[in-house]
């Protein structure tokens, strides 16, 4: 079997990231004699698109198997949904990685497994060990700052304005220069380093207004870095640590869709993150250590499943 990985770009973005996680993985099946990663259909090969489901459905991407997720995303009326998702050789068959999309899915009408496959990390985080006296901060964030800000990062500037913690970020938005804070840029951090941060970081912070998946959260967890987070979906499906409660839902205009949007208030992100800081060494090894736990047991989800991929 020749495999191909269709991802949207081949340049940037979480997609394109998951694809070159996953390829080693597939050439491990004896089926497999090859795996491309490309932006294309590819005649003679079996396709699988790694994707938002509900913009590759209006794009009419092709694929024999979709492995989508869908931060939310609501057609309007001008996308002519029904006719959309009438076409049915989009694909054959498609899984996605949580709850929330596959019964997002289901409420648009899209064709969806009941099986989920969530979204695979590096598994060289699983050796990151956890030691307290190796922290240099308080609050680590991957983020970045599009015209659908929904990761909500300029809430964490108001944040380290307000506070002095110690926090470091890999992302696009314009920090005001502080001695507390250390920004990245995208582009700039390799696996290894993104893997050093987390390691010398004491807490994610997540404060995303809906998610897909969420894997910054899986990779936090897995290098036993407890999430402060948003509660909602999807990474409140699987998030271990201080979660941010969510005030109200709402409609918004995103992406040339409409997008579920949920609310936070920043009172509410200022005490989750105080709280957090204010954990005993007892109370913080723990939430790590089942962090860690919680992260295993969803890469083993992704290992279990993952071979539904190469099945139409």
């Amino acid at each position: 079997m020749r495999v191909n990985i269709r991802v949207a770009s081949t340049q940037f973005g979480s997609f394109n990231y998951i694809a070159r996680l996953v390829q080693p993985i597939f050439l491990k099946f004896d089926e497999v004699e090859e795996v491309v990663i490309s932006t294309e259909y590819k005649e003679g090969y079996h396709n699988i698109l790694i994707e938002d489901g509900v913009v590759s459905t209006i794009m009419k991407r092709k694929a024999d198997i979709w492995w989508s997720d869908t931060p939310g995303i609501l057609p309007t009326s001008r996308h002519k949904w029904d006719e959309l998702i009438s076409d049915n050789e989009l694909f054959k068959k498609n899984y996605t990685a949580s709850n929330y999309c596959k019964e997002h899915y289901k409420k648009l009408g899209i064709r969806v497994e009941e099986t989920i496959i969530p979204r695979p990390i590096n598994p060289a985080l699983f050796s990151v060990e956890t030691n307290l006296e190796e922290k240099e901060f308080d609050l680590f964030t991957v983020g970045d700052h599009v015209s659908c800000p929904r990761k909500n990062i300029d809430l964490h500037r108001r944040l380290v304005n307000d506070r002095n913690y110690k926090y470091v970020a890999i992302t696009n938005i314009i920090f005001f220069s502080k001695p507390n804070v250390t920004i990245y840029r995208f582009g700039t951090v390799s696996d290894k380093d993104k893997i050093d941060l987390s390691r010398k970081s004491k807490f994610y912070l997540h404060t995303a207004s809906i998610e897909g998946f969420g894997m910054p959260v899986l990779e936090a967890m897995a290098s036993g870095v407890p999430v402060i987070y948003t509660d909602c979906p999807a990474h409140n499906e699987f998030a271990v640590g201080i979660p941010i409660p969510v005030v109200d839902k709402i409609e918004k205009f995103c992406y040339n869709a409409k997008i579920e949007w949920y609310l936070v208030d920043y009172q509410d992100v200022l005490e989750a993150v105080d709280y957090a800081m204010g954990l005993s060494k007892e109370e913080y090894l723990d939430l790590s250590a089942k962090a860690k736990e919680k992260a295993k047991e969803v890469y083993k989800q992704f290992l279990d499943n993952v071979k539904l991929l190469l099945e139409v």
